[in-house]
């Protein structure tokens, strides 16, 4: 987009945190004007509906990639002492760690006769852990390490789908405006070199529309290939459950390791306190269910569910002691053939005025505000200039777009 060009019709694709913050950014900039410009959000199901809305909500200045993710931390920051985020969204600074446990219920789930049963390894009792005072909803004896890898001061948290929704609702306030309706595609001129509009469907009464853009941002997360085939975006489905302890704890996220080692290709839970009095936990992924064509269509597997919370069970007596409140599913978006400490594709895709900010991978709701801004300065600015994001770029990585 050129600085000096006066009306702007901006079509962001997707309301998940990455559209919901590029909207934010795009209506502050010092060069927006809601009277010549217009900012459309198209989001298929509902605003957070899929992964920004299912995610844990970590926040951190060492997170990938390092292009990014120490803005985005600071905008996050702000954003909380603006908005009053604590209230808002659940915004706290926490500490988080590695921790290596004794699960009683660590093993392998086998199904038999549709249900899943969970064999346990007989453990020995192990060392005394190295464990602040503070994380008593653990048990003691289960921790033989703790390695700390964030502070409160470089480290934070929000409930995705709360901030998700405030950030997009600050945007309406500035002028954006979202629709409910699925992109079916983007359209290009006549010498298909630029786009033009985007053809949708309303949610509601199922009608098909041409939206005029002089921008378009795909802004789609795993459903980005459905609107532009060439880009390196797969999709991984994760399963999570939120539990309402037995009692309150304390401002801890925890990635445990648990041993005996769980002798199959599974990975153990993150476990991430909120300060709404719940615990949200997440654990294994697959790829062998496709990806459905809207984020309220996706399904959680029950299994899946059920031995996230027995392996969070085995070290947590008020996990245990518990109410499992929520079994979910949701879809990351992860760039095929990229190092994931490179990060996502934010920026130009080579095709005139049609923009691509997607492929976060778990780093989506921590990463979202400096997505959002870098992206605003290069529709406004014509580059970025809070971050270097160059390593970013997606020409690097698609072929030619074809129309």
């Amino acid at each position: 987009m050129s600085p000096s060009s006066k009306d702007k019709h901006i079509i962001i694709i997707g309301a998940g945190v990455v559209g919901s913050c590029i909207a934010y950014y795009i209506t502050h900039h010092p060069r927006y004007d809601r009277y010549s410009h217009s900012v459309t959000v198209l989001e298929a199901s509902r605003v957070g509906g899929g992964a920004s809305g299912k995610a844990g909500g970590l926040i951190a200045r060492w997170a990938d990639p390092v292009c990014i993710a120490p803005l985005s931390f600071c905008l996050h920051s702000e954003l909380a002492e603006q908005y009053d985020g604590a209230r808002d969204w659940g915004f706290r600074n926490v500490h988080c760690a590695d921790v290596d446990a004794m699960g009683e219920a660590v093993g392998h789930a086998t199904t038999e006769e549709s249900k899943t049963h969970f064999h346990s390894h007989t453990v020995s009792k192990p060392s005394s852990s190295d464990y602040p005072p503070e994380l008593d909803w653990i048990i003691s004896e289960k921790i033989t390490s703790y390695t700390e890898l964030g502070r409160p001061e470089n480290t934070a948290q929000v409930h995705p789908h709360l901030f998700t929704n405030k950030i997009a609702s600050l945007a309406e306030e500035r002028g954006a405006k979202i629709i409910l309706g699925s992109a079916m595609h983007v359209n290009y001129n006549k010498d298909r070199n630029a786009v033009t509009s985007v053809t949708y469907r309303a949610k509601d009464t199922s009608e098909v529309s041409d939206i005029q853009a002089s921008e378009v941002v795909i802004a789609a997360g795993p459903w980005t290939t459905r609107l532009l085939p060439e880009a390196p975006i797969k999709e991984s489905r994760n399963h999570s459950i939120v539990v309402r302890p037995s009692k309150p704890v304390s401002a801890y996220v925890l990635f445990p390791e648990l041993k005996p080692k769980i002798p199959q290709q599974r990975i153990p839970p993150e476990i991430y306190s909120r300060p709404d009095g719940t615990i949200y936990l997440c654990g294994p992924s697959d790829t062998d269910i496709p990806l459905p064509e809207f984020s309220d269509l996706v399904e959680f597997n029950p299994d899946i569910c059920d031995i996230i919370y027995n392996d969070g069970s085995s070290i947590s007596q008020p996990i245990r002691e518990g109410e499992l409140v929520t079994k979910q599913a949701c879809y990351r978006p992860i760039v095929v053939g990229r190092a994931r400490d490179i990060g996502p594709l934010v920026g130009p895709t080579g095709v005139t005025s049609l923009w691509l900010a997607s492929g976060h991978d778990s780093w989506g709701i921590s990463n979202g505000p400096g997505t959002g801004k870098v992206m605003s300065e290069m529709l406004f600015d014509g580059k970025a200039s809070s971050a270097d994001v160059s390593s970013l770029d997606p020409r690097t990585m698609l072929p030619r777009v074809k129309q």
